[in-house]
């Protein structure tokens, strides 16, 4: 696939990634807990629901709150409460400004080199041709999808 390929799936799910998204998904005292007490199920209700110990509704609810639920727990509660479990990964900024950033990262590494070598033998650019040999470098970058974009 090549650059304008994976430009265009990324501007796609950059929509579908809206700023809503990225600033509904959080909740002070979990989801489990908000939806339950929204629908006014108390936890030893949802416990009959999912055929689990009301102890454990507990124990789910603080482990989302800590980070250590699993997923195989969320989707049995979320049937529970008659809801569909959905899991995501949502940026915090565009997957299009990700990748040019990373490419700005990638060509500031290869432009400090050259620049050095350039110092050294009394050939450095003037401050526009560096500029402009940065962006053309970053755009290089992004169209030529090198294997080393993600190391560091």
């Amino acid at each position: 696939m090549n650059y304008w390929d994976k430009k265009v799936i990324r501007e796609q799910l950059d929509k579908r990634l809206d700023n809503r998204l990225r600033h509904q998904l959080h909740s002070e005292i979990g989801w489990i807990k908000v939806i339950r007490e929204a629908l006014g199920m108390t936890a030893s209700q949802l416990a009959r629901r999912v055929g689990i110990d009301q102890s454990r509704i507990s124990r789910i609810e603080n482990n989302e709150m800590s980070g250590d639920v699993k997923l195989s727990s969320m989707q049995r509660i979320a049937d529970g409460l008659g809801m569909k479990f959905v899991y995501a990964f949502i940026p915090h900024q565009t997957l299009e400004e990700m990748v040019r950033e990373q490419a700005t990262k990638m060509a500031k590494r290869q432009i400090a080199l050259v620049n050095k070598t350039m110092r050294l033998e009394d050939q450095e650019l003037s401050l526009d041709e560096k500029a402009k040999a940065f962006d053309d470098l970053v755009q290089k970058i992004l169209i030529d999808d090198p294997k080393g974009l993600w190391d560091e």
